[in-house]
């Protein structure tokens, strides 16, 4: 997963309360699409001086499809498309490197290791995956930070104090 967008959430104080993110494959490929522009139908992928995929076809389509057209999220080239199968199949392994891959770099970030950042703050998620039009796998996901002890925590611990009980 590549690309990330995000939109975050703020509080009366204006800080950060979530970060809103969506996680989706790199293009692999062309697929029908349905478009309209003001009410009407546009042409599928009408291009003037379209490329042709290794595989010898064309990458365009002048059609106009329908809302019933089975044709709808179907690749251009078919043989150009297998990595979709692939990026589905292992979605659960990339989203869990991606949470490994935030852990280490806030800690980074933060000047902690990540043993320390998990005794200061956790990183919560909420995710869900998504079939996106072209057939592939996407997560949108909110990414929380709580205390040691979760939402429960009073306030995020940049340090631990010798009076600390435990809670930040």
């Amino acid at each position: 997963m590549s690309q990330v967008k995000t939109a975050s959430g703020t509080t009366q104080n204006g800080s950060a309360s979530a970060l809103f993110v969506t996680l989706t494959a790199p293009s692999i490929g062309s697929i029908h699409v349905r478009r309209e522009k003001n009410g009407k139908i546009q042409p599928c992928h009408a291009r003037r001086d379209a490329e042709t995929c290794p595989h010898g076809r064309t990458m365009s389509c002048t059609d106009r499809h329908g809302t019933e057209d089975l044709r709808l999220g179907e690749p251009l080239c078919p043989d150009c498309y297998d990595g979709s199968v692939l990026l589905n199949a292992i979605s659960p392994e990339l989203w869990r490197r991606f949470t490994l891959a935030l852990r280490r770099r806030f800690a980074r970030l933060n000047g902690l290791t990540v043993k320390t950042l998990s005794e200061q703050v956790t990183i919560a998620f909420a995710k869900v995956a998504e079939y996106q039009r072209r057939g592939v796998v996407h997560f949108h996901a909110v990414i929380r930070l709580h205390g040691p002890d979760g939402p429960a925590s009073r306030r995020y611990a940049r340090q631990r104090s010798p009076s600390s009980t435990g809670t930040c």
